[in-house]
């Protein structure tokens, strides 16, 4: 009898083998499918076939329940193609699994920031890369950390981030001026305090000293604001455009027109090339009906560009020279009407006719 026992408790131990041998050999042949699936999916990426990579994913996905990264880059390629919403979907289901290790998750919760900032969901977008963070900290999450703090106008906390990255010192300066103007309207001197801080970190921070004149306006401080100013006008003549009418502005409020072209004078005469200077000089003398100063100015410019030669047309017409002013014009014409082709992919010019783009090898984009 006992014997009989055993042998049925033999039997059955057999069989459980058997049965587990055949799932082991089951799943471990469905973990192989699965494995060759996922290899194939990001070979489909690599050559830009999407359609491909998504059904290989797929394939991955129910072959092996366990490979998380299929999951991942399934949802990431479905976003990138603008399923947002069955990507967030396959991301957010993965949360659910227990077993994973914190730095998968990690990247679930990057692909979710992803998902989120894709849809313009940037509060969401941070708490997702947040989380991320605090499971596995890297450099992809803090650098996405900070376009997010940007898109979200949160520029002192992007520059603290920055600053611990110990990032371009030059966009620290900028972070300092965008969190500045923030509080602009509120308090002027506060801000001004926070550009001067921008300056430390960039001494020749144009949009700093440019804010730092507007600050000092608003507090009613004008000699201050044309000192600001003449510094942004000293370092960046090319640019004189950006400050040039609140010079004006401010002169012609403390009634120093005469300070206002000496300032011109001098900017001018050690950047000649600066054309907006040269004709801002030229406009002052056409005020002062000194038409003649004010033509031989623009003769003087090195570079002759379309808009001096627009303005010697226009003191031709005043002086009733109606020749001098007509050539100048048909001159114009002649550079306007010369064909410009651009290649719609990198930007490239030329005048010739092209039907491939000899700088990035794109066909037919230059429209022809």
């Amino acid at each position: 009898m006992l014997s009989t026992s055993l042998l049925v408790i033999f039997l059955i131990f057999v069989v459980v083998v058997i049965i587990a041998g055949i799932s082991m050999y089951n799943w471990q042949s469905r973990r192989k499918k699965g494995s060759d699936s996922f290899i194939k999916g990001l070979l489909a990426i690599v050559e830009n076939d999407s359609e491909s990579a998504i059904k290989y994913l797929k394939n991955t996905a129910i072959q092996d329940t366990q490979n998380i990264e299929a999951f991942v880059i399934l949802g990431d390629i479905l976003r990138q193609r603008g399923d947002v919403s069955k990507a967030k979907q396959i991301h957010t289901s993965l949360l659910a699994r227990t077993f994973i290790k914190p730095q998968k998750k990690s990247r679930v919760y990057k692909s979710l920031a992803l998902d989120s900032a894709k849809e313009n969901k940037f509060e969401k977008a941070l708490e997702y890369i947040e989380q991320a963070l605090s499971l596995h900290s890297d450099r992809w999450s803090q650098e996405f950390m900070l376009d997010v703090l940007e898109h979200l106008g949160r520029w002192n906390d992007a520059f603290q981030l920055l600053a611990k990255l110990d990032g371009d010192r030059e966009i620290l300066a900028l972070y300092k001026v965008e969190y500045g103007k923030s509080v602009m309207d509120e308090d002027p001197h506060k801000a001004r305090v926070i550009f001067k801080e921008a300056l430390k970190y960039d001494k020749n921070c144009t949009p700093a000293m440019l804010l730092i004149g507007d600050a000092y306006s608003t507090e009613g401080k004008m000699k201050d604001a044309i000192e600001w100013w003449t510094k942004v006008l000293e370092r960046n003549p090319d640019n004189s455009f950006i400050v040039i009418d609140r010079l004006e502005s401010a002169y012609y409020e403390m009634g120093e027109f005469d300070a206002a072209r000496a300032l011109y004078g001098r900017i001018l005469k050690e950047h000649p090339e600066a054309d907006i200077i040269r004709l801002e000089i030229a406009q002052i003398f056409e005020k002062m009906g000194e038409i003649e100063r004010a033509s031989k100015l623009l003769e003087q410019s090195p570079k002759s560009s379309k808009t001096i030669e627009l303005a010697r047309a226009r003191l031709n017409c005043i002086k009733g020279d109606a020749g001098a002013a007509r050539n100048i014009i048909e001159n114009l014409i002649v550079e306007f009407e010369k064909p410009k082709l651009v290649c719609s992919s990198c930007g490239y010019e030329t005048e010739k006719a092209l039907w491939r783009c000899p700088k990035c090898g794109e066909w037919k984009s230059f429209g022809i």
